[in-house]
């Protein structure tokens, strides 16, 4: 039950993220998201084309530090702090958990988080 519900959840977050064409090529979603020009376009290839599981680490991670270069370095201590915290309770949140779906699911709470942070101190400010 968990593993439909949690399917279906990526399905529905990858036709509401809008129109981006996934391949079930992780090398050419790589390249993608690895081309991406702004994190905010990282980000939205990364979760309209997740595949819910282990492969979808290496794309998280690539998000989390296009986000990153933007903002982190200007972060007050307190937001950096708050930010890694942030990071750090994905990581754990599912830590206890069995299967690959769950290591996607910190991955994507990881990138989330970078791209928010992102949205908030770095898009544009």
């Amino acid at each position: 039950m968990r593993r439909s519900a949690f399917a279906l959840i990526f399905i529905l977050l990858a036709t509401s993220a809008g129109a981006v064409d996934c391949s079930m090529d992780l090398e050419a979603e790589e390249a993608k998201v690895r081309a991406a020009r702004t994190c905010g376009e990282a980000h939205k290839i990364f979760v309209s084309c997740l595949w819910g599981s282990t492969a979808d680490i290496q794309r998280g991670a690539m998000v989390k530090e296009k986000c990153e270069a933007v903002f982190l370095s200007a972060l007050p201590t307190a937001q950096a702090n708050a930010y890694r915290r942030k990071i750090e309770a994905c990581g754990k949140k599912y830590a206890r958990k069995d299967g690959t779906m769950y290591r996607s699911m910190a991955a994507t709470c990881a990138a989330d988080a970078a791209h928010a942070y992102w949205l908030k101190f770095g898009a544009g400010n």
